[in-house]
């Protein structure tokens, strides 16, 4: 555990990182909002495995054809994790932030404020924005990490276990420390595996409302329901085997397992998924960095997981006074 913790230059470059697949509609709008932001110096880095027309937009005397604009095309698709690790590779920033494809900025001030907040927090490595639906501008309860405090809400500004992809922000030293997202996870709880490298690095996860995504949910683009379902559980296993002791390895495989086939209805997927396992299983050996014992404490003490030897939400989040049984549909979408 541990690392060195680094402060900011005088005016350090923001670069916002944007993985899109077959979205120009909301891609465009994404765009924009970075587009809009008062800051400087800032760049936009886009990695696409778009099959349309999404080119078009950047390409010579296109819409978005800038300066600060890096446009980045390949084959195939990759899953969000690679998409968003090659991003980084591109950028030459101090502070990386990343926003889905389908979300906007709805503050032109808002990269002002990731500078302030990391100045402000010389130890924290990643800053959580809120979420709020674009169409009806309600903060959106499962694109919020669980707060210390089962009763608090998204307006709260709190230390977190975890962020959500939605909106973020990192400091390109703690990226470093940690090692980026595991590309292997293709979708689903890759934030949560980054967050425990970064915790276990020495660096903080801040929680902030200061700075707003409004998020369309669109379904473009998306993987089929049950793929995802597959993916979230196997991820949930992977996650456990990559960063925790073996007794949380053994029962989140188990626990998972059942999960997945009550998801899916389909013993089949469970196959599926112990199969992906199975032909990783060098990759995630060779992964395998078991954090700090004193990471896991931080963790516990801010009630979201790690309870009783298990990798999942802590109790309190579906019952007790404050408690919300809705979150078991949450977990089966990856939030």
């Amino acid at each position: 555990m541990g690392g060195t913790v680094t402060s900011l230059t005088a005016n350090p470059r923001v670069s916002y990182v944007v993985a899109t697949y077959n979205r120009p509609d909301d891609l465009s709008d994404a765009i924009d909002s970075i587009l809009e932001q008062e800051y400087d110096p800032l760049e936009i880095v886009v990695i696409s495995n778009s099959t349309d027309e999404t080119g078009t937009l950047f390409a010579d005397g296109g819409r978005f054809d800038r300066e600060c604009i890096h446009y980045h095309e390949f084959p195939g698709r990759m899953g969000v994790p690679e998409a968003r690790n090659v991003g980084f590779e591109h950028a030459s920033g101090d502070i990386l932030v990343t926003i889905d494809d389908d979300a906007v900025l709805e503050d032109p001030g808002a990269t002002d404020e990731i500078v302030a907040q990391f100045r402000a927090h010389s130890d924290v490595g990643i800053l959580a924005f809120q979420s709020r639906n674009y169409y009806t501008d309600e903060v959106i309860p499962k694109e919020i990490p669980d707060p210390p405090n089962v009763g608090m809400d998204g307006t709260d500004e709190f230390r977190a276990a975890y962020f959500i992809g939605v909106g973020n922000a990192i400091r390109r030293s703690a990226l470093v420390s940690a090692g980026g997202y595991p590309a292997s996870f293709v979708y689903g709880f890759e934030e949560m595996d980054l967050s425990f490298r970064v915790l276990d690095a020495g660096y903080d996860i801040l929680y902030t409302p200061a700075i707003v995504v409004s998020h369309k949910q669109s379904p473009a683009g998306r993987r089929p329901d049950r793929e995802t379902q597959e993916r979230l559980a196997g991820n949930r296993i992977k996650l456990a085997f990559r960063n925790l002791p073996w007794r949380y390895v053994v029962f989140t495989t188990l626990i998972w397992s059942v999960y997945a086939v009550v998801l899916t209805r389909r013993p089949g997927s469970l196959l599926r998924i112990f199969r992906r396992l199975f032909t990783d299983r060098d990759e995630l050996l060779g992964d395998r960095r078991v954090i700090h014992p004193a990471t896991i404490r931080r963790i516990k003490s801010r009630k979201t997981m790690l309870f009783c030897w298990w990798y999942g939400p802590h109790p309190g989040r579906f019952i007790g006074p404050n408690g919300d049984p809705r979150r078991l549909l949450w977990e089966a979408k990856g939030t």
